[in-house]
């Protein structure tokens, strides 16, 4: 026992006095100093944190209508005691994209949709609380929930998700003040995707000038606008680690195996707008990768898990293969790999949806403004026409980030061809097959920070001067024994939702005070996109 504890102890670093999340700060100190609510706050949040709810009347449907299938106990409940009858309502119909025959899930409504995933774990629970020492109640601000399932084309086909939220935030104006969009993670790329449907005459048909009248600013916490790699690692091969909450994630590896895990994410076609964005530009090639550790660093294209115990391997091979023949991969190359090894109903259906590349020039940009594919891509697509609109990215960083895989062929007949090789291999950065980088434990620092230190900062991304700041966050949590969630200093990729230095920006934005919110760099993140070869 006095063991165990001595290590507890020697993981807390804190230096100074315990800061935990508690309740209602850091709102109840800077409402002394005077912050009152002032714009309405619109919160999108972000891949599986909203609840999903059955309205299905028919056969096994019957005992879960209206209750979540997705977050609460039930979701446990009917993974134990009634897997098949889950599995059914949770995979969507491969061939459509929507739902399958006789099963219909919607995302719950309300503040309470994703404030916590389950009781006692909270996601949006500790900002909605601060939000409320400012003075807000459920007439200024709400949660846009939504199905994270489905792709943001078939949001807006099957419930006109993208018409509420216009409606939505247009309604708030009576009011006099504009909306502030407050994202978690994919919530970027969804506002992202929003902010150009709302101004194309294929979408919104709001014009040119609609974001810039009705937003008065967009903080992305922890957001993922160049998308995971640990999507691709989910899709390709149903190993996902982390890609749902890690409560959900315990049950799902214990109770489902690769084949049916893979099943699962490939229909869920949301899930694509997750994969890494700007191929080989951004993410490196067989020589190096703009992020690559700097020290002892090993080339790819020569490593062997024999050679070279104490160095880093190169992010730049997305998917390394040791000895099978089919070669290190860019990630180019790993996406033309998940491609292949889907179905064609799974191709077509990413075709129509998405889009991975970059646009280097204005024509580019021009002749696919109104393609709904590339508004997935801040690569591929121009801000809005909103001079007086500022974009904040919050995010943390210093925690261990699934950056690339070692993978091997999988000769069983009942899972997908290729795995995870989790061979033990002596370099510093590797761990049972997968390349640890930079990031906030989920996100790598490159998607986090790229687009708002430097791409969002050039003419030909943002030809209209849109504000962009950057605020970066180191994690530092607290001893599990002290709090599990890591105290009011983790900015891990869940986690910095309760984080105090976080959400007391985010009170300043909302409150009218986000000139008094610059940036913050605490990363290599300039130094990285530096070495990114994009205009």
């Amino acid at each position: 026992f006095v063991h165990d504890m001595t290590k507890l102890l020697a993981l807390d670093k804190q230096a100074g006095p315990i800061r935990l999340t508690g309740e209602f700060e850091p709102a109840m100190t800077l409402e002394k100093e005077g912050l009152r609510k002032k714009h309405n706050v619109v919160l999108v949040p972000g891949i599986i944190s909203s609840g999903l709810e059955s309205w299905s009347t028919a056969n096994c449907s019957r005992p879960y209508f209206r209750q979540r299938l997705w977050g609460t106990s039930t979701m446990f409940k009917a993974i134990l005691l009634d897997k098949e009858c889950w599995v059914q309502h949770i995979m969507l119909d491969k061939r459509t994209g929507l739902d399958p025959h006789g099963i219909k899930l919607r995302a719950a409504q309300g503040l309470d949709a994703a404030d916590y995933f389950i009781t006692g774990y909270w996601i949006w629970g500790k900002a909605i609380e601060n939000l409320a020492v400012l003075g807000y109640d459920s007439n200024d601000m709400t949660l846009a929930s939504y199905d994270w399932r489905v792709s943001y084309y078939d949001l807006e086909r099957r419930d006109q998700y993208f018409s509420r939220l216009q409606s939505r935030i247009e309604l708030a104006q009576r009011t006099g003040a504009k909306t502030v969009l407050v994202t978690h993670s994919m919530g970027s790329q969804v506002v992202q995707y929003f902010m150009k449907w709302v101004e194309s005459p294929r979408g919104g048909r709001g014009g040119p000038q609609w974001v810039d009248t009705h937003i008065e600013a967009v903080i992305n916490l922890a957001g993922s606008p160049l998308g995971v790699p640990k999507t691709l690692a989910s899709l390709l091969s149903g190993e996902q680690r982390e890609t749902v909450q890690p409560l959900a994630s315990y049950l799902l590896d214990h109770f489902m195996n690769r084949k049916e895990l893979a099943r699962i994410f490939r229909s869920w076609t949301g899930l694509a707008a997750l994969l890494p964005k700007g191929g080989s530009a951004v993410w490196g090639d067989l020589s190096g990768a703009p992020d690559d550790p700097v020290s002892n660093h090993t080339d790819v294209s020569s490593q062997t898990a024999d050679s070279n115990v104490h160095s880093d391997v190169s992010f730049g091979g997305q998917i390394r293969f040791d000895s099978d023949g089919l070669g290190n991969q860019t990630m180019d190359g790993a996406l033309q790999l998940l491609f292949d090894a889907l179905d064609a109903d799974e191709q077509r259906l990413m075709h129509r949806d998405y889009s991975f590349g970059v646009f280097r020039t204005q024509s580019e940009m021009d002749a696919h403004k109104d393609d709904h594919r590339v508004w997935t891509n801040p690569l591929q697509h121009q801000l809005p026409n909103a001079p007086n609109m500022s974009i904040y990215c919050l995010y943390g960083h210093g925690a261990a980030t699934e950056r690339a895989y070692y993978y091997t062929f999988d000769n069983s007949s009942d899972a997908p061809s290729l795995k995870i090789d989790r061979t033990p291999r002596p370099l510093r950065n590797v761990d049972i097959g997968i390349v640890n980088g930079e990031g906030d434990g989920t996100v790598p620092l490159l998607s986090l920070g790229y687009m708002c230190a430097d791409a969002w900062r050039k003419p030909l991304y943002n030809p209209h001067g849109v504000r962009v700041v950057t605020r970066e966050f180191v994690h530092n949590p607290l001893a599990v024994f002290k709090d599990i969630r890591g105290g009011a200093d983790a900015a891990d990729h869940i986690n910095i939702l309760g984080n105090h230095d976080v959400t007391a920006d985010v009170l300043r934005v909302v409150a009218g005070h986000g000139q008094d919110v610059n940036d913050r760099f605490t990363s290599n993140i300039r130094e990285y996109a530096a070495r990114i070869n994009i205009p």
